[in-house]
């Protein structure tokens, strides 16, 4: 398949292996059902964030939204530049999100001193509360997803997850920032 061909939701790198010649494919590259392992953290990525989402629809908060209260939470206050960086948002898309949160008195914008079109944002006093009481509740979630795995075999998993980011950094000359 051309790569002109290709959907909206496939990549060169998501796609699934072509359903005639499963068989000979790279047991490296691709598992018993023919995904790839972007193929595979795509699919765990959006599980991950529907069972996220049935939690934090407790507040009503978008899961998009609980990443940068995540970051704030864990990095303290940070440009807006960084913190869409850290989220791996465009800072562009970033402008309605923190509005939001901005308006929900979760997080606050302040001018930066010295150069006034930027902007620092923090979390504010409910942003940490709602932080501090959905989290529990996204580890317990997360740590249930981990059933029947073994501490070995979850030691193996980080041990692999981190060498193909550090492949993967190494290979993008470090150009992405990322929590």
């Amino acid at each position: 398949m051309s790569k002109s061909n290709l959907s909206a939701d496939e990549t060169a790198l998501d796609c699934m292996a072509p359903e005639n010649g499963s068989s000979t494919l790279s047991p490296e590259i691709f598992d018993d059902r023919g995904r790839t392992v972007p193929w595979m953290t795509r699919t765990m990525r959006r599980l991950y964030d529907a069972e996220g989402q049935k939690i934090l629809d407790r507040e009503n908060l978008a899961i998009s939204y609980w990443y940068y209260l995540r970051v704030l939470a864990e990095r303290g206050m940070l440009n807006q530049l960084e913190l869409s960086k850290r989220v791996g948002i465009a800072s562009t898309t970033a402008v309605p999100a923190l509005d939001n949160l901005e308006k929900r008195g979760l997080v606050q914008r302040i001018r930066d001193p010295k150069d006034r079109r930027k902007y620092y944002v923090t979390l504010k006093d409910e942003g940490r509360r709602l932080v501090d009481g959905m989290l529990p509740q996204l580890v317990d979630m997360m740590s249930a997803s981990l059933d029947g795995i073994s501490d070995r075999d979850m030691q193996v998993f980080w041990r692999v997850a981190h060498q193909i980011e550090k492949n993967l950094i190494r290979m993008s000359k470090d150009d992405t920032t990322l929590d």
